[in-house]
């Protein structure tokens, strides 16, 4: 008899996680998904032949080394039926089925997460605030949930750790697998290892690849209470993390920047629509959480001296230094330009709701009110996603409040 944590991992791997879910809720527990022949899968709604013919092998080699693996690295595990899997992820329209953890015991319940997001492009600016931001939440108590593809997440990063940590580490790939082979990611990626958490819902061994971003965004607001986004211009990959938060009910906060900074246009965007709320310190965070997690020491003086540092950025300073984008940076943070989007498309970076509104919006213009009726969407997540999608051209806004697709979708 094979354990349930190999039925998990199995179906995990076998197919996209739409997929994977529906025979899940059709059946009712791994196993029994691993027993079901292609008779019975065919009977789950949504199944298509190819998910039928992936679920019907049954072979459990892949996973049962997958587990070695992780015995190998002293990784742990949680699968969806574990006791120590993180509630937050419950919530989820496409949760992880199994989440990989290498470095620190994390129990992510008992946290207060906060997850921080910014430009790989990001300026002097941005990245100091990134630093100082990550730091004071560390040392107030708080987990900082980032990521370490550059920027402002490797900024956020390195200070969290060098305040003592915990934080973990929301990566596009394996555990064990670092997010570049230089020697610089392979430092940061052990010292990560060795004095925060690595997080990640792909196996060990699985390489990094821009498009996991898509599945990886809404897993890192997920895990956490609120969403800082520290900075973006209007095409960058974390207007999708500020999605995931809204969508989710996570409280957005942004840091505020020079009107005049490119780098931060997006994130100055979401402040203007209302979406996020402007931040000054660590403490304005933290406050509204003291209740839930005594452990908490919110420093509300932080923000006089924040404020009085940052007046002295100027547009020209602020992104005179900002480094230029390599092509792979561009993959990874930038949204996409074109008319035409294949919902069909497992790498599509849209929210549920996003997608609801999109296709409402192909027949014709309707009003917040119109749409609201038509999707069942509650008027402030319909606002927020609204805002979202405005932010990244998807979608134009008319006079009298009316609003059009401004691009064409394939179902």
């Amino acid at each position: 008899m094979l354990s349930e944590t190999i039925y998990w991992i199995w179906l995990s791997l076998s197919c996209e996680p739409k997929a994977a879910w529906a025979a899940y809720r059709h059946f009712g527990s791994a196993e029994r998904v691993w027993q079901a022949g292609p008779e019975d899968l065919a009977q789950v709604p949504g199944l298509k032949a190819d998910h039928i013919r992936r679920l019907s092998s049954k072979s459990t080699d892949r996973a049962e080394r997958i587990l070695r693996r992780c015995e190998q690295l002293g990784a742990y595990l949680f699968t969806w039926d574990d006791e120590g899997y993180p509630d937050r992820l419950r919530s989820l329209h496409l949760p992880p089925m199994v989440l990989y953890c290498l470095g620190r015991p994390l129990n992510f319940n008992q946290e207060c997460a906060v997850a921080m997001a910014g430009s790989r492009r990001c300026s002097p600016y941005g990245r100091s605030m990134a630093e100082r931001f990550a730091a004071d939440l560390t040392r107030q108590g708080a987990l900082v949930v980032t990521g370490m593809a550059g920027g402002c997440d490797e900024a956020a990063l390195i200070a969290a750790l060098r305040a003592g940590g915990p934080v973990a580490v929301l990566l596009p790939g394996g555990v064990d697998v670092p997010f570049e082979n230089s020697a610089y990611y392979r430092h940061l990626y052990r010292s990560a290892a060795q004095l925060g958490t690595l997080v990640s819902p792909y196996p060990p061994g699985t390489p990094n690849d821009h498009r996991h971003f898509f599945y990886r965004n809404p897993i890192l607001t997920g895990l956490s209470v609120a969403t800082l986004c520290v900075e973006a211009g209007v095409h960058s990959g974390v207007l999708n993390v500020a999605s995931h938060a809204a969508d989710q009910g996570r409280t957005l906060y942004v840091i505020p920047a020079n009107l005049d900074s490119e780098t931060a246009a997006g994130t100055n965007a979401l402040l203007c629509s209302g979406v996020a709320l402007p931040v000054m310190s660590a403490g304005d965070i933290l406050l509204p959480f003291c209740d839930t997690f005594p452990r908490l020491r919110p420093d509300p003086g932080r923000r006089r001296r924040a404020g009085k540092k940052a007046l002295k950025m100027t547009p020209q300073n602020q992104d005179a230094a900002a480094p230029q984008p390599s092509e792979s940076e561009k993959r990874v943070d930038t949204g996409g330009d074109s008319d035409y989007i294949d919902l069909r498309n497992s790498e599509t970076d849209l929210t549920q709701s996003e997608i609801a509104l999109l296709l409402a919006l192909q027949d014709g213009e309707r009003t917040a009110e119109e749409l609201s009726t038509e999707t069942g969407i509650p008027t402030a997540q319909l606002l927020s996603s609204l805002t979202m999608l405005t932010l990244r051209s998807y979608v134009e806004e008319q006079e009298g409040g009316r609003f059009a697709a401004a691009v064409r979708v394939k179902n």
